[in-house]
């Protein structure tokens, strides 16, 4: 047997916690100031109301590292996906309204509750 495919592998696959978000087109994130930033220059302090340790981060942070022009349509809409990262222990969904109410934001989700094959839907 594979050790990939030992009893450790019916565990539940843990992910950090953490919300997804998409954000308007209008807007960007400022890596520097940790802020998004609209077209007119409105900012949003993502580590308001959030735990400290909080922080965002890319979903694809090599296509954030490319040149603008070089990317795809496709690619330049992954740009405005991002995971807000919350410190461990913390329960994403106290959160979620609150990451919703950012201007910026289009659409919040919670994480999906990973599992891997053959693993039912029970915890």
């Amino acid at each position: 047997m594979l050790p990939s495919m030992g009893p450790e592998s019916r565990k539940r696959v843990k992910t950090k916690p953490h919300l997804i978000i998409r954000i308007k087109e209008e807007w960007h994130f400022d890596e520097k100031a940790k802020q998004f930033v609209s077209e007119d220059g409105r900012r949003v302090d993502v580590k308001a109301n959030l735990p400290s340790r909080s922080h965002v981060e890319y979903r694809v942070p090599k296509l954030a590292k490319a040149r603008k022009g070089t990317l795809s349509k496709d690619e330049a809409n992954m740009l405005r996906y991002f995971n807000v990262m919350l410190p461990a222990g913390s329960d994403p969904s106290q959160y979620l309204e609150v990451v919703k109410k950012w201007p910026c934001v289009k659409k919040a989700d919670p994480p999906r509750d990973v599992r891997l094959p053959g693993q039912s839907g029970s915890k």
